[in-house]
């Protein structure tokens, strides 16, 4: 690690190269803050993968064998980040775009609140903002919405901060560890938040800064995969943190489960509905973990 240089950046690769190497063209483009940026690719095409060799941005690059999903690709870049002595390690979506001066206000808000675990600006998407998450364990929409105007820049305190754009201190993951890989996909930073939080750390939104997050929206994996993963979850981490009422949100999400599997069919939406049900089933019968081969023949 550059002595000048305190933070790692983290971004995933997963068939979607241009996108990755657009966000690393991006930040090459900071004038005053330096970042070392880790990609991580979770087993892309070999052309997808030839795009990130053959790039001429200066980054290291770590090749998993097969796709770790979210929690456990980033959890291969913290590693090496820790071991490299990084005091901050930002999580970005190749899907996300953040400035170099907001990056700086965050890193601001870490350095003068040492009991600050994780921090993330206001999250444009679809010309909406949002500042945050709520409980995943209880709430179906999870996301804050968040007005301009709503008032000065500060910082809130939320259930989690969504790991689109998330900056963490090394001291949280040295805490409680390294992202929950039985969650594969979704609801793993929600748990991470929920455990900081529970060792005495804040995760807390900045509303002086945004970045944006742009999701394909019309992809097929989303339909299958996102929802899948989304419902699943949820029932993962009810058994992880609701020692005494699970019983009570297990029966709270199987009902909502099976409303929003008839909304589906009702739609003619059968790819959703179909990966609804396994969601719903798998989370049930606590099958968690990688499930994509469910869904990619």
């Amino acid at each position: 690690m550059n002595n000048d240089t305190q933070l790692a950046i983290i971004i995933i690769n997963w068939n979607k190269a241009p996108d990755t190497l657009h966000r690393m063209c991006l930040i090459s483009r900071w004038s005053g803050l330096k970042a070392e940026v880790i990609v991580i690719d979770n087993d892309s095409s070999h052309e997808d993968l030839s795009l990130l060799r053959n790039a001429g941005y200066r980054f290291q690059l770590i090749i998993n064998v097969t796709n770790r999903g979210y929690a456990g690709g980033n959890n291969a870049g913290i590693t090496k980040a820790l071991e490299q002595g990084f005091p901050y390690i930002m999580l970005l979506n190749s899907d996300a775009s953040i400035s170099e001066s907001c990056v700086k206000q965050l890193l601001e808000c870490m350095k003068y609140l040492p009991d600050l675990g994780v921090v993330g600006p206001l999250l444009e998407e679809g010309g909406k903002n949002y500042a945050g998450g709520r409980n995943i364990g209880v709430y179906s929409r999870t996301r804050i919405p968040y007005k301009s105007e709503d008032g000065d820049p500060e910082l809130l305190q939320v259930d989690y901060v969504p790991g689109s754009v998330l900056l963490a201190r090394r001291e949280a993951f040295e805490k409680v560890g390294q992202l929950e890989e039985e969650f594969f996909f979704s609801g793993e930073i929600a748990d991470f938040c929920r455990r900081i939080q529970s060792a005495g750390l804040k995760c807390a939104v900045y509303t002086g800064c945004r970045a944006s997050h742009t999701p394909d929206m019309d992809s097929i994996m989303r339909e299958t995969l996102y929802n899948y993963y989304t419902l699943r979850n949820r029932f993962l981490f009810i058994r992880r943190h609701f020692r005494y009422t699970k019983f009570f949100w297990g029966l709270r999400w199987i009902t909502a489960g099976i409303v929003q599997i008839i909304i589906a069919l009702l739609k003619r939406k059968r790819k959703r509905a179909h990966a609804l049900w396994l969601g719903l089933r798998d989370g049930v019968s606590g099958k968690f973990g990688d499930r994509n081969a469910q869904f990619i023949s």
